[in-house]
């Protein structure tokens, strides 16, 4: 019974939607394209009127309207840099100890920008450096914003100025156009270092720039004159960098610049604070001490130096000495002497080089200036005058080491003792067993000599005549004049 009940209502189903399927299909064969749309009929309404309705001109008695915006313009105030300026103190050389000692800032890095009191240093502002959106100007270009500052202890006083378009100056608020900045110690980041000429600067420099610390010259403090009397003290340096060494003479708190590839003794000035500057701190016995500033004189490095060890021993003083070898003397001032086999003819105020195992006599002004600007270093023996000890003749003088730092007295005897008629085998006069009487301490330029005297073999010897017995002397100061 209930399975024909589904069955008829199934059979209704399907007819009923036959049905509306044969409807749309018909609708849809015969339908016009067009849609048709019916405007709706307008209707005029108007507002009801409202129970505070009131008539024209009934609020014309009233100037303003109860609530009004008003306008004004955007106005510009100082920037607070307290916040991002940094002040690293002053420039540390003693050079830059003045009224106008450059101050170094920074803003965000380590970068030094340095300003002196009475100057500008100008900022610019860049929004799209949100976190620190001021920064120094390039080339301290002129912008509108800038500081000036001055001393206030080992702080700084630090005034802010700027301008509007207009051109006028903004001074509020007052607590951003002046404020105090303390001095922070300045530490050189990211293990940054400087340099001179290339040259990285640590405690290795004076190493690899060659130098030796030499001593005093005892020969110019001799010999030099009024040429090399400031020299006189001074510990002379000595720098081997180029393939021409050159000297430096310095005594406690002497400063040098770098100047030229080399370094230069000055008194420091003005003129000085644009080259680096080297400050001697210490001299010990066997160590210097310096101190070594950049440009800026925030960079300080601290340098040793030892002693060059060239002490003569005694017995290096007396194998030196016993070579000499007195042979007879040809005139009463021109001695004969034999050295290595070599015989030699001397004189007062001779100088005898010992160098590359060859002794020569220095005459010639070029010979003397070589030794004098270390070209051609020896040792160097300066024959003074004739003298008498205990009874007997010698050619006494002084002996020079190689470095000039010692000087050590000689005295050659000019007899041959045991034999008081010796005649020098080249024909010279003898010398008697006692020498003359008031020998002592004679001075060659008391003692009448000839200009040149020829020996057996015909080479000229040169005899120093009363006019040019300090012809060593004379050549140097004449060396120096050119």
């Amino acid at each position: 019974m209930e399975k024909k009940w589904l069955l008829r209502m199934n059979m209704l189903l399907g007819s009923l939607a036959t049905l509306l399927f044969v409807c749309a299909f018909f609708i849809a064969l015969v339908g016009s394209d067009e849609i048709v749309i019916v405007e709706p009929a307008s209707v005029k309404s108007e507002l009801p009127k409202g129970a505070f309705e009131m008539p024209e001109g009934a609020l014309d008695a009233i100037d303003k309207t109860l609530l009004e915006l008003k306008f004004s313009p955007r106005s510009l105030q100082l920037p607070d840099l307290r916040k991002y300026l940094i002040y690293y103190g002053r420039n540390g050389r003693p050079d830059a100890q003045n009224d106008r000692t450059v101050l170094h800032f920074a803003i965000s890095d380590n970068t030094l920008h340095p300003l002196i009191p009475g100057d500008r240093l100008y900022l610019q502002y860049d929004r799209q450096r949100s976190a620190n959106p001021y920064g120094f100007s390039p080339n301290n270009a002129p912008t509108n914003l800038w500081i000036e500052a001055s001393l206030n202890g080992y702080d700084v006083v630090v005034k802010v100025f700027m301008k509007n378009e207009a051109g006028d100056l903004i001074m509020e608020p007052a607590s951003h156009a002046q404020f105090t900045a303390p001095e922070k110690e300045y530490m050189r980041g990211g293990g940054k270092t400087w340099e001179i000429d290339d040259m990285r600067v640590d405690g290795s420099l004076l190493a690899r720039q060659k130098a030796r610390w030499v001593g005093p010259d005892l020969f110019l403090e001799r010999h030099g004159g009024d040429e090399y009397s400031a020299m006189i003290g001074k510990q002379r340096i000595e720098f081997a960098l180029e393939e021409d060494p050159y000297s430096v003479f310095v005594g406690l708190d002497d400063s040098l610049v770098w100047s030229d590839g080399r370094w230069k003794v000055v008194k420091p000035s003005a003129s000085t604070l644009n080259s680096p500057l080297m400050l001697i701190k210490k001299i010990e016995e066997r160590l210097m001490g310096f101190e070594l500033w950049d440009v800026g004189g925030k960079g300080k490095m601290v340098l040793n130096l030892l002693k060059l060890n060239d002490k003569w021993q005694p017995q290096q003083v007396q194998q030196l000495q016993k070579k000499f070898k007195f042979i007879g003397a040809r005139k009463r001032l021109q001695y004969i002497f034999e050295v290595d086999g070599e015989r030699i003819h001397l004189s007062p105020k001779d100088w005898l080089l010992f160098s590359d195992d060859t002794w020569s006599k220095l005459t010639t002004p070029k010979e003397i200036d070589d030794y004098v600007d270390y070209k051609t270093p020896g040792v160097l023996f300066v024959f003074d005058e004739v003298a008498s000890i205990e009874g007997h003749p010698v050619l006494a003088g002084v002996m020079f080491n190689e470095s000039r730092t010692e000087m050590q007295p000689i005295e050659l005897p000019i007899q041959q003792l045991g034999n008081s008629n010796q005649q020098d085998e080249e024909g010279g006069q003898s010398m008697p067993k006692s020498g003359p009487a008031g020998m002592k301490s004679q001075s060659p330029a008391t003692a009448p000599m000839n200009s040149q005297e020829h020996p057996a073999n015909g080479s000229p010897v040169h005899i120093p005549s009363r006019s040019d017995d300090r012809l060593p002397e004379r050549v140097i100061e004449r060396a120096l004049r050119k």
